[in-house]
């Protein structure tokens, strides 16, 4: 299991705030479940960012800036804005569409993390990145687990982050 090898590299905090632990796990309009591998990244690690670049969004947090559902409407309701005003450009396709980009996290330079949903399974999601002020939709056949230990361990290389990432310097960051 990936989350496993995530976590010899990225080792989980010793203080975890929001991991829905105790509470019941929402489903996604009503219709979808969050992956498995999802749902064990956050009873983990909780809300935080990952190696002070990557925040991923989470459906328990009081943060609006990375509250899952907050932050699911927004992104899809200003890039929805962007493709209705450059459909040439902007040709990537959105939740809840077939194949459609749904969010899940950003990082610090603002590139936006997605899940590609592929059906109604979301064992089957992988990601995919957009970059930020970009049109180019990079893709990844991993899932988000698989996603983070590859860019941790070096293994995928994101067109859209910095030279230098990761750094050393492995630490998850609980939010607080």
């Amino acid at each position: 299991m990936m989350l496993t090898a995530l976590n010899q590299q990225l080792p989980i905090p010793s203080a975890i705030h929001e991991n829905g632990k105790e509470e019941r796990w929402p489903l996604i309009d009503n219709k979808y479940a969050f992956p498995k591998d999802y749902i064990a990244f956050i009873t983990q690690y909780g809300s935080g960012q990952v190696v002070d670049f990557i925040t991923l969004f989470n459906p328990f947090s009081k943060n609006e800036y990375i509250n899952f559902f907050q932050q699911k409407e927004q992104i899809l309701e200003d890039f929805s804005s962007l493709i209705n005003d450059d459909p040439n450009y902007y040709r990537f396709v959105l939740y809840p569409k077939c194949n459609g980009l749904l969010p899940i996290g950003v990082t610090d330079n603002g590139d936006t993390l997605f899940w590609v949903v592929l059906s109604e399974n979301s064992e089957l999601w992988t990601m995919a990145i957009i970059p930020s002020r970009g049109s180019e939709v990079e893709f990844i056949a991993e899932n988000l687990t698989g996603f983070l230990e590859g860019v941790l361990s070096k293994r995928i290389r994101c067109q859209s982050f910095p030279e230098g990432f990761p750094s050393e310097k492995m630490i998850f960051s609980p939010e607080v």
